[in-house]
């Protein structure tokens, strides 16, 4: 009789049992790989939004105070809104310095127990130029109010201190035309420094809180205005009462006057959505950008000298999460403290990750000082 070919039942079963080992190998491979690519993802995504956060923090802190005057630029009594926080700047601050520290002033996460750090700071705008002109003529380079070199604009008003109305009309024809440069010609809600840069104001008063206008007081010489209406044919903006900032409505400082676009930036977090922590930036109180997401914890710490005409300054205080208000103008580098997670917890644990990044920088806007005798 012929043979039959075949394999046996225990030779099956092995050769079953081989392919399963086999299979169970190759897919725990597979998985580890796959766990591993996610959490190389998530880590990398975590990674980014604090790079991101961190970029923009530490490009606007380097130039903070940057044509800022170093007694600050008055602003009304305990009237203007503090982004980030639950109120206004506090009714103590007369005037607004390159950085304004806010310890502790935003939300508290789930995660870090303790109210999150805010920070507003101020820097001249250096982009609104007019290049019709050889060369080109800067916003700031001629007084608006008397014949300089370029033939002047002017300056009207309509009733009294708080409620005054301003027009600043440019020439158009010789100086500067404030709207032909595409994304950076002036805007309703752009805000204004007008200061006269002989630091008096000719005996007026300025109209801002209690604050004096006299040699004495030199910050008096200044005011901070936001743009409620601009003009393309007439070539100039209106500062009219009730803007978001409550800073219109003073009388203007005598005497010859420029106008500087200022830039108002304030970083802090946003926690409505507790899952979902932000950290926001914004500008001019123009409404608050998200620049990362599922940001933790924000906090600030500021090396701060010593008052005075120190050359080289001395310092008061290295690494101080707390300074107060009358060192503001002598803060000359931060250091920024930025914690987040991941957008999604890790497949394989069910945990988040974490991670943060710290740095310094030196503020350059404050931090010039003469090494030469």
């Amino acid at each position: 009789m012929k043979r039959e070919s075949g394999f046996s039942l225990v030779e099956l079963m092995v050769a079953m049992a081989v392919m399963i080992l086999i299979v169970a190998a190759t897919v725990r491979i597979l998985t580890d790989a796959i766990n591993t690519v996610s959490a190389m993802g998530l880590m990398a995504d975590t990674q980014e939004n604090l790079r991101v956060g961190m970029n923009y923090m530490v490009r606007d802190l380097s130039q903070a105070g940057d044509g800022i005057p170093q007694t600050g630029i008055s602003i009304p009594s305990g009237t203007i809104v503090w982004p980030g926080t639950s109120g206004d700047f506090p009714a103590a601050w007369t005037a607004l310095y390159g950085i304004s520290p806010g310890y502790e002033q935003g939300p508290t996460t789930t995660v870090s127990g303790q109210a999150t750090d805010t920070v507003t700071l101020l820097y001249a705008d250096n982009t609104l130029q007019d290049s019709s002109f050889a060369p080109n003529h800067w916003l700031n380079e001629f007084p608006v109010n008397v014949a300089a070199t370029c033939p002047h604009g002017s300056i009207t008003t309509s009733g009294a201190s708080p409620t005054q109305t301003v027009t600043i009309t440019f020439d158009g024809t010789n100086c500067i035309n404030v709207f032909t440069e595409g994304n950076t010609s002036l805007n309703i809600g752009d805000l204004i420094l007008l200061q006269n840069n002989a630091g008096s104001c000719g005996g007026q008063t300025t109209g801002l809180g209690s604050t004096s206008c006299d040699a004495s007081n030199p910050s008096s010489s200044t005011a901070l205005r936001v743009i409620t209406a601009i003009s393309t044919a007439g070539n100039s903006i209106t500062f009219a009462p009730g803007d978001a900032f409550g800073l219109n409505g003073g009388t203007l400082p005598g005497g010859t006057i420029t106008a500087t676009r200022i830039w108002m930036i304030s970083y802090f977090i946003n926690n409505s959505n507790t899952q979902l922590p932000l950290l926001m930036r914004e500008v001019n109180l123009k409404g608050a950008v998200a620049v990362s997401q599922v940001i933790e914890n924000l906090q600030f710490f500021y090396d701060i000298v010593n008052s005075g005409q120190q050359n080289p300054p001395t310092l008061a205080a290295q690494g101080d999460e707390t300074p107060t208000y009358a060192q503001f103008p002598y803060i000359r580098d931060a250091y920024i403290w930025l914690f987040a997670r991941s957008e999604q917890p890790y497949q394989k644990t069910g945990q988040y990750f974490r991670q943060n990044f710290v740095t310094s920088v030196s503020v350059r806007g404050l931090d010039f000082y003469n090494e030469f005798k």
